[in-house]
């Protein structure tokens, strides 16, 4: 895809919804940190809990 720039766009990055959820606000333990929400991150994220693991995901 591109934009009306003429940039290159991802169609991940066109369709996906940013959920809100709000800032961390005290400590988290999890078996995984996964930095990053991209479709790598959540891809990672979604098969390590459907193995039984604890997540966190982290993003900006």
């Amino acid at each position: 895809m591109q934009s009306d720039s003429g940039q290159s766009v991802s169609v991940w990055m066109a369709t996906a919804e940013t959920p809100s959820e709000p800032v961390l606000a005290e400590d988290e333990r999890a078996d995984v940190c996964v930095v990053g929400a991209g479709i790598a991150g959540m891809t990672t994220a979604y098969l390590l809990a459907r193995e039984g693991k604890s997540v966190v995901v982290i993003d900006d």
